[in-house]
């Protein structure tokens, strides 16, 4: 057939005669040169024409600025990474990202004490693309017990689950007083300034390095090991100058200050019925040292007895003098809210404003019982002067429960202090008596 080689033709489908006029369907158009054969009809294929061939790849590239660009994929927000499940949630809730926001208030000169409730609003400010879900936010903190006079006053919170990075972050009372503070500086001794804007620019940070009026971070930790060592210092030169033996005693020091330590996280936890362990408690680590100390000297600490409380005592006082300093800078177990002209600005980590120095004032009494039986134990000496731990930590008690009816904390139990009073006037008198015989 013309046309067609040998190797193009395809085999010729034969149909019968019977049924080449009914129902049958129409060639298609490839199908072509038709030719009767008796009775049958034989179709033979004639083959397509050849499909054009597609250009080269370049030559169908067009230029650069002619193609059209994609628009590019928008980033997540940065947001924290889910917590592991080994890490405690204390050690995820110190590492998490967030914001700390400073409201500065003030609160007038007279009239009676008061709440505030502060609208904070924020958004990020290196967004790429369409803003997130954590990238804007609006947290409302409401502050009580806010003393005319006290001024000026820091309302601070902190905002979580919120993305890292810039934030431009502003704040306006919604309920009590509208009146800002004065840009400045806060009452002497402290000097923390007072900006002249409600809003700032901050970035996201950890707990452990977010910034709080008044509050020094790693006080805490710094002034406490301080202590620590000084006591433990202060003990061995007295072991020293009576010329006992150092390695024991000095290795169960280190067990009372461990003792210590339980005992503060205990009583903390105890007092707050085991809602809170995020703080220790002064007169538990007092109670653990004591016990301690006590135990030891009874089973014997490798030099008298007596020797090794008179020793103990203005160590453990001093160093309990110097550490305490620490709540101050650190913002906890702070004072009541006050206007008088002894109060020093300090905050609790939400409400700066001038209170009264509970921290400093148990400080400074610690340091003062102890300089008082350190000098007790260099004039009497060591072996005469045991009953100088009795007196001085029963006069650091009574004392100390003058102190915490200053605090801003509640009473857990209303005859609490009374009763710890009362137990510690009558050792009191008992180690004075006690000293008066030796």
């Amino acid at each position: 057939m013309p046309g067609l080689s040998a190797g193009d033709r395809e085999p010729a489908v034969t149909v019968p005669a019977g049924l080449a006029g009914r129902g049958a369907k129409k060639a298609p158009d490839v199908l072509a040169g038709t030719r009767a054969r008796g009775a049958a009809v034989e179709l033979t294929r004639t083959p397509a024409p050849p499909r054009p061939r597609k250009p080269a790849a370049t030559a169908a590239v067009a230029p650069a600025a002619a193609r059209p660009v994609a628009p590019a994929p928008q980033a997540p927000p940065a947001t924290d990474p889910e917590p592991d499940d080994d890490v405690p949630a204390w050690a995820a809730k110190a590492l998490e990202q967030l914001l700390t926001v400073t409201y500065w208030l003030d609160p007038g000169t007279s009239g009676e004490p008061f709440s505030t409730t502060i609208r904070f609003t924020g958004q990020r400010t290196d967004v790429t693309g369409r803003p997130g879900p954590g990238d804007t936010f609006t947290h409302e903190e409401t502050v009580e017990g806010i003393v005319p006079g006290s001024g000026p006053v820091a309302i601070t919170a902190e905002v979580r689950g919120v993305s890292r990075g810039t934030w431009a972050v502003t704040g306006r009372p919604v309920r009590g007083p509208q009146r800002p503070a004065a840009a400045g500086r806060v009452p002497w001794p402290r000097r923390v300034p007072v900006p002249a804007d409600s809003g700032a620019t901050i970035r996201t940070s950890s707990l452990l390095r977010s910034k709080v009026p008044g509050v020094i971070r790693y006080a805490y930790a710094c002034l406490v090991a301080l202590g620590v060592l000084t006591g433990l210092a202060l003990e061995a030169l007295l072991l020293a100058r009576g010329h006992y033996p150092l390695p024991r005693p000095m290795l169960f020091s280190a067990a009372a200050v461990v003792a210590g330590v339980v005992g503060g996280k205990t009583w903390y936890a105890a007092v707050h019925r085991g809602r809170k362990w995020d703080g220790w408690c002064i007169q538990g680590f007092v109670a653990g040292a004591a016990v301690v100390v006590a135990a030891v000297a009874v089973a014997g600490p490798g030099l008298p007895a007596g020797a090794f409380l008179a020793a103990a005592t203005p160590a453990l006082l001093i160093g309990m003098g110097i550490g305490r300093h620490a709540c101050f800078w650190a913002g906890c177990c702070t004072g009541r809210a006050t206007a008088s002209r002894w109060g020093i600005w300090s905050s609790d980590r939400v409400l700066g404003c001038r209170r009264m120095p509970v921290q400093l004032l148990e400080a400074w009494t610690a340091l003062a019982v102890g300089a008082a039986a350190l000098v007790t134990v260099l004039l009497a000496g060591l072996s005469r002067s045991w009953a100088v731990a009795i007196a001085g930590l029963a006069t650091y008690t009574l004392v100390r429960q003058v102190v915490l009816g200053l605090r801003a904390e509640p009473r857990h139990w209303r005859y609490g202090r009374p009763l710890t009073a009362t137990l510690a006037a009558i050792a009191l008198i008992a180690g004075i008596a006690l000293l008066a015989v030796d």
